[in-house]
């Protein structure tokens, strides 16, 4: 409350003290995505000595010592944020000759979330090219990338790419705002906490499937049939959007930014061992970092706090404020980085957060409990009319016994219904479940995850075939000249069920395997025997690497 009351205070302050000449009044300036590593690093820091230079609570270098400590190399308070933003540099420097290097790479690529089972990374069951059954509860932390081949419930086989996104990981990464954080997040607000943090969102493009579009023609270029073809339907390329999902997470026990999970996070670090033995070897590493950095800082860059007390009175707006200690700060790290021990010990403590990560995931394992979540459909099958699906997902972790999920979703048809149409707007309604268990250790750097799946489609007519303009009539050379739509299929029951084995490489690499059974397809009558295979990456284990961030 106290925080909030200055900040408030702060603002008033700004508004009076920053009008120029014109009237015009002065804000603060952004650093969150500054380009300059010193200042995006200490970015919030600086923000808060400047608006308490601007709410007057900060008038001289003695009263502003809480603030400018943590400007400070010299201070102990600087030290983690300088190891954020010297620590890509001195890794890039050393990648060519540094074994520590390497080891940094290597820790920062280790995907924590792979212990997850509740994280859907590819496109639903409806796709032409698919490998899931049943849509899970989570999604991907940052960003994904999917391909699929095989095919569930429709009838034309195909290969699906599948881009997912969380809406607040996202943000973060291109607002540098650390994406790579867990529960060290800070948070925006509300619109952060319930809106971003929660809705992910993904797109399927179609590779394989070409569909076609009819163009009017402009006369015979050859032969001597007298009958003129007004129009012709030619190939498009294939790669077009087959649909987009939006995911909006009510309840997930999996999910590091909601209040619950902190809570339950607290007590982790109590009752785990490897957890309590991460987060002391990341606290002394950091210390030794600390130590030789204040050493070396004091003597050969400390910070001139009356010119940055000048320079924050002079400019309300910070641009002053940040130039400075961009300055101060490229001197400080050109200077300080020069002894090798002190960047040996930076590049220690970046795999041990990264090992922080690891610790950090596995309590995940105790995260038992129940995951709630809508999903929305925008679909584009190949030939058939568009539809919306709308699903509920409900799963529950059973902690070392796996995790059961169950779906019920219903789809309509999208669009104007033709007039005289022999069908209404639903196009069928589905409940579905799966069962997941880690088969192999956790701890392993390569992992396999067994998937038992059952699903259950009602529909109450036949499926719809678009029959596009300028089609040829079979056993005919007569064209369609408008396009039409045609029952195909049978009405009823669609059962399917699956055996999935997933194959999960260090770094975020999944590569799931599955066999299914159908009594018929959505277009075909017949029992059906198929196979699904696929492989995604999780770039969130990217994170740490592209922002110099891994707590």
């Amino acid at each position: 409350m106290m925080k909030t009351c200055a900040r408030i205070i702060g603002c008033v302050a700004l508004l009076a003290v920053s009008v120029d000449v014109f009237g015009q009044s002065n804000s603060l300036l952004s650093c969150e995505n500054d380009e300059r590593p010193g200042v995006r690093a200490f970015c919030k820091d600086l923000k808060d000595f400047q608006n308490a230079v601007n709410a007057g609570t900060a008038t001289t270098v003695d009263n502003s010592s809480g603030p400018l400590n943590k400007l400070d190399m010299s201070h102990a308070a600087a030290t983690d944020k300088f190891i954020t933003a010297t620590a890509p540099l001195i890794a890039a420097k050393a990648a060519l000759s540094s074994v520590a290097s390497k080891a940094v790479a290597s820790g920062a690529l280790q995907d924590a979330g792979q212990t997850r089972l509740d994280r859907q990374l590819g496109p639903t069951s409806d796709a032409s090219g698919t490998t899931t059954l049943v849509s899970k509860a989570g999604s991907a932390e940052l960003l994904s990338l999917a391909l699929d081949t095989g095919v569930l419930t429709q009838s034309v086989n195909g290969a699906t790419a599948t881009l997912s996104t969380n809406a607040d990981q996202l943000f973060r990464l291109v607002t540098g705002n650390d994406p790579d954080c867990t529960v060290t997040c800070d948070s925006l607000g509300w619109f952060e906490d319930r809106v971003l943090n929660r809705t992910n969102i993904s797109a399927s493009l179609d590779l394989a499937q070409q569909s076609s579009t009819t163009v009017a023609t402009s006369g015979q270029a050859s032969g001597t049939t007298p009958v003129q073809v007004s129009n012709a339907a030619i190939p498009t390329a294939a790669g077009k959007l087959s649909g987009i999902i939006a995911r909006y997470q009510i309840r997930n026990r999996f999910d590091p930014r909601s209040p619950q999970f902190r809570e339950k996070w607290q007590k982790e670090v109590q009752s785990s061992a490897s957890l309590r033995s991460a987060v002391i070897n990341l606290q002394a590493a950091t210390n030794e970092v600390m130590k030789m950095l204040t050493a070396n800082a004091s003597k050969t860059a400390p910070l001139d706090r009356a010119n940055a007390l000048a320079a924050a009175k002079r400019d309300p707006t910070g641009k002053a404020l940040f130039d400075f200690f961009n300055t101060y700060f490229s001197s400080a790290a050109d200077v300080v980085t020069q002894a090798k021990k002190l960047n040996d010990a930076i590049l220690v403590v970046m795999p041990l957060r990264a090992v922080y990560r690891d610790a950090w995931f596995k309590t995940l394992d105790d995260a038992v409990g129940t995951l709630f979540t809508l999903e929305y459909n925008y679909n584009r099958p190949v030939n058939q009319p568009q539809t919306h699906d709308f699903k509920l997902i409900y799963g529950y972790n059973f902690h070392t016994m796996g995790m059961l999920t169950f779906n019920g979703a219903v789809s309509i048809y999208g669009g104007m219904i033709p007039v005289g149409a022999k069908y209404g707007r639903v196009h069928y309604g589905q409940v579905s479940t799966e069962y997941d268990r880690t088969l192999s250790g956790k701890d392993k750097s390569v992992q396999t995850q067994f998937s038992l799946a059952g699903y259950w489609q009602y529909q109450p007519n036949p499926s719809i075939l678009n029959i596009p303009a300028g089609t040829v009539a079979p056993g005919t050379n007569i064209q369609l000249p408008n396009g039409t739509q045609e029952f195909v299929g049978t009405a009823g029951s669609l059962w399917v069920t699956q055996t999935k084995l997933t194959i999960k490489a260090a770094g975020g690499i999944n590569i799931p395997i599955g066999v299914s059974w159908s009594n018929k397809t959505d277009l075909l009558q017949g029992s059906k025997v198929g196979a699904q295979v696929g492989i995604s990456y999780n770039f969130s284990s990217l994170a740490g690497l592209i922002t110099g961030s891994g707590q």
